[in-house]
């Protein structure tokens, strides 16, 4: 019988958590076997950050997260924003910052990290083989890696870095899911996440294309009430753009329970909507509504608004009831919609939901259910908000499996 192929580690998916864990294991003594299913390893990094991969954020904290906070609070302590910065840099990378803490690669390409990434695997000793799919994984004495091909591996950890199930067209699947739950771990329901969201409103079609700097608030008025501030994109569907994925991880997890209320603050920069139109109505109070809206809001959206509203479209402004005025101002600032569902996985960029945290060593991110086996990344029931919080926490996890790993 032919001998089994033996490691220190097989890493299942060659993404950023994988990618990371295998160099530093490489750099650590170790054997390591580096299994990818498609053709080139990283390719969610090649098509993060719009093509540009936006590598971490200078402001990054566990508030930037949803779900398993003590892990994600050791994971960044383990690996903070200046490690991260530091571990790049030191991998040849140079990177600029950008608004919002963003960090980008100086060259502004995606290529500039994943192929620093592989270089550096390949000079570390790390065996790549691409196009290969792990199947099933079995645990004995020591691990056993069956591929889809029939080949086997044999090693003494293994480490699930396999991604979720988030933007198929760049490998995304249910694989990890799988190979966790034979492993004996449970997933949480996944759902997308960083995902643009179908409003029941019809009428916002005709704002589509429309981008706007906004306040979101879901559940508004209530004890569970969240905000998020940034760029708003209208769709012939609903709603898209930072302000709106940055909160779409929560929504998904709502949805469950059925639809989920949002209101959008269309003058988050102005506390005192009433005083504002009081005081703009001292000074235009011959306009019509629609003249009155121009300087302030998009042509298209002080229509919406003024229909939304009732307001008498040629009727001046100084004519007004204060039910008028209130009902304006009330629009203004809590702009209400009702989220009915997510868009499709081919749309999100990540996911919310995956192996349950609580089944995971937050200091090693060792398995509770299957001592030996490692689980990463977006495989976790961890989601971060947009501006690199996610390829950070991907990072990170590489990182810290790594470093915990026993020295044998």
């Amino acid at each position: 019988m032919k001998d089994i192929p033996f490691y220190d580690v097989i890493i299942i998916g060659a993404g950023a958590s994988g990618q990371v864990c295998a160099l530093q294991c490489a750099r650590r003594g170790k054997k390591v076997l580096l299994l990818e299913k498609e053709k080139q390893p990283g390719r969610k990094i090649l098509v993060s950050g719009n093509g540009r991969c936006n590598l971490t954020n200078a402001y990054v904290t566990a508030q930037d997260y949803q779900g398993g906070s003590r892990l994600v609070q050791a994971v960044l302590q383990k690996f903070p924003f200046t490690k991260c910065l530091d571990f790049f840099h030191e991998l040849g990378v140079l990177t600029v910052q950008e608004e919002q803490g963003r960090i980008f690669p100086l060259t502004g390409k995606s290529t500039a990290v994943a192929e620093a990434l592989r270089l550096a695997c390949q000079e570390a000793g790390v065996c790549l083989k691409t196009e290969c799919r792990a199947e099933r994984i079995q645990k004995k004495k020591f691990f056993n890696v069956t591929l889809q091909n029939g080949e086997v591996f044999s090693a003494r950890y293994v480490v699930l870095a396999c991604g979720s199930r988030a933007y198929p067209q760049a490998g995304g699947t249910e694989d990890g899911y799988a190979l966790a739950r034979c492993l004996g771990h449970h997933i949480t329901q996944i759902t997308p996440a960083l995902c643009a969201l179908n409003v029941k409103e019809k009428a916002v079609a005709r704002l589509q294309g429309i981008r706007a700097q906004v306040r979101v608030r879901v559940w508004p008025g209530t004890p569970q009430e969240m905000t998020n501030e940034g760029e708003i994109l209208f769709t012939g569907y609903g709603l898209s753009g930072p302000a709106v994925l940055n909160v779409s991880g929560v929504i998904g997890r709502a949805l469950r329970r059925g639809p989920v209320p949002l209101t959008v603050d269309l003058l988050p920069n102005i506390s005192q909507k009433e005083a504002f139109l009081q005081e703009r109505m001292a000074r235009f109070g011959k306009r019509n509504a629609k003249e009155f809206f121009a300087g302030i809001l998009h042509e298209n959206i002080a229509n919406l608004l003024i229909d939304f509203a009732g307001i008498r479209k040629n009727l001046p402004v100084a004519q007004w009831t204060e039910n008028t005025r209130r009902t304006v101002a009330r629009t203004l600032g809590a702009w209400p919609f009702t989220v009915l569902s997510l868009r499709p996985w081919t749309e999100a960029m990540a996911a919310a939901g995956g192996v349950n945290c609580a089944e995971i060593n937050y200091n090693t991110l060792e398995s509770l259910c299957c001592p030996g086996l490692y689980v990463l990344g977006e495989l976790l029931d961890v989601d971060g908000r947009s501006g690199g919080f996610n390829l950070h926490f991907a990072w990170g996890c590489g990182f810290t499996a790594a470093l915990a790993m026993p020295e044998e």
